[in-house]
């Protein structure tokens, strides 16, 4: 009797080690989003799951800095928006034009914005408005609080691909990855009541 209780025990002992086995077995997949089944189909280099349950585009953007050089970064707008020392909400912008392979021109505009968003042109004198120096600029941000700095970029990638990206402060916003070559590309932004949104396009 008692060699048949020690024998249930052993019984009992070894299904519950095939149970425990099948469920270290077992991985519980997180669902994929569209947008990242969008962004693979276009690229399937940028497969990653660290992006497959929901695309963070500032990591999406790193990855895509690993998978494609950059050859060129050209800075093409910055727009800073600022409560200067009044109280006043103004918006400050830097406009690249690229003049020559070597030779930049940068313009400034300045604008003050009232309560309901509507913008004023504030005149600036030619040595303000054409190619600005840093203390020009910093001038105008003494003692005010920065609300947003949103600056857009076009980066020029080996074999024929190019990077089109807008960040505030850090974070990157939205997007497009072209691949002329291969007909290939894919444009993914931050929509308000949506959340990240990426569109796959081939030709």
């Amino acid at each position: 009797m008692r060699g048949i209780v020690l024998g249930g025990v052993l019984l009992i002992a070894a299904a519950q080690m095939t149970a425990q086995s099948v469920a270290a077995q077992t991985v519980v997949k997180q669902p994929v989003s569209v947008s990242y089944q969008n962004l693979v189909q276009c690229f399937p280099e940028l497969t990653s799951d660290s992006l497959s349950f929901k695309v963070d585009l500032t990591r999406l953007k790193e990855l895509i800095d690993e998978k494609f050089i950059t050859s060129n970064s050209q800075l093409r707008q910055r727009k800073i928006q600022f409560v200067d020392v009044n109280g006043q909400t103004m918006n400050l912008i830097l406009r690249m034009k690229q003049i020559s392979t070597k030779k930049t021109k940068t313009e400034l505009s300045l604008q003050k914005v009232d309560a309901k968003g509507v913008v004023t042109d504030i005149r600036l004198t030619e040595n303000q408005r054409v190619n600005p120096k840093q203390e020009v600029i910093n001038g105008f941000l003494v003692g005010a609080t920065v609300k947003s700095d949103h600056s857009s970029y076009y980066d020029t990638k080996l074999n024929g691909v190019s990077l089109v990206y807008t960040k505030n402060f850090k974070e990157v916003e939205e997007l497009d990855l072209i691949d002329k070559p291969k007909k290939r590309s894919v444009q993914c932004e931050h929509q308000k009541d949506l959340g990240i949104i990426c569109t796959c396009s081939k030709k």
